[in-house]
């Protein structure tokens, strides 16, 4: 995203919003193990935006 701050993205499972407001992304986990994600705006990674998802078996 630094080498190409205007490119879009057009994933299923991302979303972009303004800044104060609120949105949601539904994701459905078919196996156990670690999801990383990350926000993919320029320097919002460098600044926290991202996270771990740890999911377990049924």
């Amino acid at each position: 995203m630094k080498k190409f701050p205007d490119m879009e993205h057009d994933e299923p499972g991302k979303v972009t919003l303004a800044p104060g407001k609120q949105g949601e992304i539904v994701w459905q986990f078919t196996k156990a193990g670690a999801v990383n994600f990350a926000c993919l705006m320029p320097g919002h990674y460098e600044a926290g935006m991202k996270g771990a998802i740890k999911v377990g078996r049924k």
